[in-house]
């Protein structure tokens, strides 16, 4: 079986990625390729990635009426690349199965230009936060299966004519145990820093570093804080590692292309820079700082209190119109902070020293995010059209 995966965003691709591995799983000997719209993901990488792409200055954050990112954008070069992109995808029509992992927009251009039996992972929107339009609605029903990201999405969906069912989050299913042997707890809290994905991910780590030195001196002492940051794929540990080194942090490397590729020792904060362990990060830390977009969601629903500071013009406006999606999403799982280092430090410090309402988040966020699953059935349902044909 010939599967080609199509994605418009990041957190998308790592999804895209999950539900490879499922097919694979399933049907060893079927082909499996992604077509990633947005971000470059070049390197070796599992599946092979096909098409034209090409980093754009938003990231592909140009919805929600997000103009300024998208004139950026255009600027850069976007109707260029969505030109060859729909090219390449017209050119897919030996494919048996097309899974189109994002919003309804990368679902269209999988309808309209493969013209192949395409699934839909709706990531991109939760009826906590937008319902989708009559017109999304439309296209969906075009579509085959539709998986939605939560159970009141897939109901909501279902009531408008859209064949879609709840079978897991989809996000969830990227955090399997990889023991990457992180360091053993200190004795005081563990704090996973998620900087995210984008090109602002190097200079929200250091951002974070220096909260940390504040949220380190506020607490009692109980041993030196331990500090994990998930560097994501997109990100350069060599860059990383030197703005770390600009805020009086100076990791050492270690060696490894997986779990702690650097460290650093001494003095009231340890720091480990972990890739490509994601769930392990999650699971050995108390409390998230994160300024990620899926790597937050991911953290709250593995039950994690996720607090998140409106950086740059975000502080503008009473609140960033990402982080007040998110919020929407998360609910009380998110705690959104002012960016003053002082203050977010403080409301940190005070959300540690609050055993309730950190337990109250991690439930809130496991409820809002749901179980792990939907890349198994996702994958089954793909496999099922051989059988049909």
């Amino acid at each position: 079986m010939n599967v080609l995966l199509v994605s418009n965003g990041f957190g998308e691709a790592a999804i895209a990625a999950s539900i490879a591995r499922a097919i694979a799983t399933k049907a060893p000997a079927a082909t499996v390729e992604h077509a990633p719209l947005v971000g470059r993901f070049d390197g070796p990488i599992w599946p092979p990635v096909v098409g034209p792409r090409l980093d754009m200055p938003s990231g592909g954050l140009i919805t929600y009426g997000n103009v300024k990112n998208l004139l950026r954008d255009l600027r850069s070069g976007l109707v260029t690349l969505s030109i060859s992109q729909f090219r390449f995808l017209s050119r897919q029509r030996r494919r048996d199965a097309v899974v189109a992992v994002g919003d309804v927009y990368c679902l269209a251009v999988c309808l309209l230009f493969v013209r192949r039996p395409t699934m839909f992972v709706a990531t991109a929107k939760s009826e906590y936060v937008a319902r989708h339009s009559r017109l999304e609605c439309a296209v969906a029903r075009r579509g085959g299966a539709t998986f939605a990201r939560d159970a009141a999405t897939a109901a909501a969906l279902a009531r408008r004519g859209v064949p879609a069912r709840f079978a897991g989050n989809a996000m969830m299913d990227e955090l399997d145990q990889t023991e990457c042997r992180l360091p053993a707890p200190s004795g005081a809290p563990a704090i996973g820093i998620l900087p995210g994905s984008r090109r602002d991910a190097v200079q929200n780590a250091a951002r974070a570093v220096r909260r940390l030195r504040r949220i380190a001196a506020l607490l009692p002492s109980a041993g030196p804080l331990q500090a994990f940051i998930a560097a994501a794929p997109t990100v350069d540990i060599s860059d990383l590692m030197r703005a770390l080194c600009a805020e009086g942090i100076a990791p050492s490397a270690t060696g490894a292309r997986r779990g702690v590729v650097a460290r650093s020792h001494g003095g009231p904060i340890h720091i480990s820079i972990v890739a490509g362990c994601l769930g392990d990060v999650l699971r050995a830390s108390t409390i998230v700082l994160g300024q990620a977009g899926t790597g937050n969601e991911q953290a709250a629903g593995a039950g994690r209190p996720v607090v998140a500071a409106l950086e740059g013009r975000e502080r503008q406006s009473r609140m960033g119109w990402y982080r007040m999606r998110q919020q929407r999403l998360l609910g009380e799982a998110l705690l959104v902070l002012p960016a003053d280092d002082a203050q977010f430090a403080s409301g940190v410090v005070a959300l540690l020293n609050d055993q309730g309402r950190m337990e109250a988040m991690g439930r809130v966020g496991r409820m809002r995010m749901g179980a792990a699953g939907a890349s198994a059935a996702v994958a089954q349902a793909v496999l099922a059209l051989e059988t049909r044909e």
